[in-house]
Parts: structure tokens; C-alpha cells; sequence
């Protein structure tokens, strides 16, 4: 690949030795190379992969994937007048969906031509995992995310609650669950049909997405039970955003009019607890709300 006219942006790094003896991989070097790249789908390991594989063989200081996401930066911090090389993500006819995706490079010193030829050749390589990689994320948001209400699904609140059971073992940080369940939802569904049905959901689900603070995780768990996983540890941070939900969903006058409201149990987690432990412990306190008239709170 010769970045001249595959993808190069001419506007940096022009200044290059006309005479340079090629760089190159030889076919152990390569072989290892591409092994390492495909070891794995997961985009910041794979940048942090091809970065130390890089600088193998290059003067590489940094690596940006700042247009796919600020924080997918790898390396050193580099002088403001230090000039990069930037190489689009795209390969032969197939570009990413936005034009302005690049890989952004800082070197040592230029390179030379030799050099720039056999970064392009691990470019390539890199790029052809990367779309892998990021096609493989996508999958994954899928499938932990709930197609109508677009929080997310039972999946995403499984993965969600073994990391912070794993984080709160390790480090004492404690949580909090709140099950949520729509009152009289049934009767929406039964006489005003589906669709409204959905779009009570959809109503519900806004309102807590917006109610949450940025530490909180809300998920859709099925039918009309919602989860939200708070950063809280205590009963009064757990009353607080409990009440928060229950009063937004009684004063929505779109919900108000169906006669929609909402039961919430909750729990703070415990020390040897597991999520089935903890789901018990809310969902018997929801239980206990729901045969005392509905449209309450409770935590056990």
C-alpha cells in the first residue's frame, strides 16, 4: 500500500528521504503479527494489541480512534506541535459509514518510504478486525438491548449485575436493585389493545431513563416489569430515587389517564449476596406492595 494514493492525508508528514532501504516483515514476523490481531474482538484490547505490535517495527509514540470513540487512544502524550498521520478506515471499495473515521498515528521521528509502506500493510490488517470487531459490539448491543422501549433487555441486566456483584465483592462498593411493575396495565392492553399497550411501555421506560442519575443502569426485565440497578447504599438514597419514578409515572397525565402507576420493591445488596438473592429480597417486597393496595413503595 502506498499512501500517495490509497488513503494517505497528504496535508501532514510530506517531508520524506527519497532514498530509504524498505521496511518489512519477514514471514515469521507476519505470521505473528496477524495472530495477535486476531486474537481478539474487543475494540480497546484490539487497539491496544496492534499499538505494541506496532511499535515492533515503527516509531510509533500514540494511536487514536478518537472519531469512533474519544477514549480509544493508546500510548503517550504527544507535544501539541507534533503533527499526525492520519489514514482513513477505508479498504479498496469499502469505506465506514462515516468518511471521517481514521486511524490517527504519532511517530518519533518521519518515516520512511519503506516505513509508510509497511505501515500500510498493517493498517490493512488492523482495519479488516477492527470492522470485525466493531460489527461483533454491535451484535452484542443487540442482544442486550430491548427493541421497544430501547433500554436495556434481561441480557443487559445479567451482564450489569455480575459486574457490580464482582466489583462489590471486590471492593465493598454496594448497590441497589428496584423492580418496577406497571399497575393495571392489563386492563390497558385488554380494552385499548396492544399498541397502546406499547406505548404506555414506551412512556414508562422514558420516564425513567430520565429520571436515573448517570451512576444508574435501567432495564426493561419483561412484559411490564422494569430493573434499575442504582449506586446507592443506603435506604434513604434508594427511597429517594424510588419515589422519584413513582411520582413522575402517578403525575404523567398521559399514564394518568389510563390508569397507569407503579409498584416498586427494592433491596440493597449484602455481603454474600448473588443477584438471585438480591432479585428475591425486591421482588417479595414488590410482592408485598402489590397486596397492600399497589402504587407504593417498599424496600427489604
Amino acid at each position: 500500500m502506498d499512501f500517495i494514493s490509497n488513503g494517505y492525508d497528504s496535508t501532514v508528514e510530506t517531508s520524506y528521504p527519497l532514498c530509504a532501504s524498505p521496511a518489512e516483515l519477514d514471514s515469521s514476523q507476519l505470521h505473528t503479527f496477524v495472530n495477535k490481531i486476531l486474537s481478539t474482538l474487543e475494540t480497546r484490547s484490539l487497539c491496544s494489541v496492534y499499538f505494541h505490535q506496532t511499535r515492533h517495527h515503527l516509531p510509533v509514540r500514540k494511536f487514536e480512534l478518537s472519531s469512533i470513540s474519544p477514549s480509544l487512544s493508546v500510548g503517550e502524550q504527544m507535544p501539541l506541535e507534533t503533527r499526525p498521520v492520519k489514514i482513513s478506515l477505508c479498504i479498496g471499495n469499502t469505506c465506514d459509514e462515516r468518511a471521517d473515521h481514521a486511524c490517527i498515528y504519532y511517530f518519533t521521528r518521519t518515516l520512511t518510504r519503506g516505513e509508510r509502506n509497511l505501515l500500510g500493510q498493517m493498517h490493512m490488517i488492523f482495519v479488516q478486525q477492527l470492522k470485525q470487531a466493531l460489527a461483533f459490539e454491535q451484535l452484542k448491543k443487540m442482544a442486550t438491548k430491548d427493541t421497544l422501549t430501547g433500554l436495556s433487555n434481561r441480557n443487559g441486566f445479567n451482564e450489569a449485575s455480575i459486574r457490580l456483584i464482582s466489583r462489590a465483592v471486590r471492593y465493598g462498593d454496594a448497590f441497589a436493585l428496584l423492580v418496577i411493575d406497571l399497575d393495571n396495565f392489563k386492563t390497558v392492553n385488554d380494552t385499548m389493545g396492544h399498541n397502546e399497550g406499547d406505548a404506555v411501555l414506551e412512556r414508562v421506560a422514558g420516564i425513567i431513563r430520565n429520571t436515573l442519575r448517570a451512576g444508574d443502569e435501567a432495564f426493561r426485565f419483561g412484559g411490564d416489569e422494569f430493573c434499575c440497578l442504582l449506586d446507592c447504599a443506603t435506604a434513604q438514597c434508594i427511597n429517594s430515587v424510588a419515589s422519584r419514578i413513582r411520582n413522575r409515572v402517578g403525575q404523567d397525565a398521559y399514564l394518568t389517564e389510563r390508569g397507569v402507576s407503579c409498584s416498586i420493591g427494592g433491596a440493597t445488596y449484602r455481603a454474600g449476596d448473588d443477584i438471585n438473592s438480591l432479585f428475591d429480597r425486591a421482588d417479595g417486597a414488590l410482592y408485598a406492595v402489590k397486596a397492600n393496595g399497589k402504587n407504593a413503595f417498599s424496600a427489604a
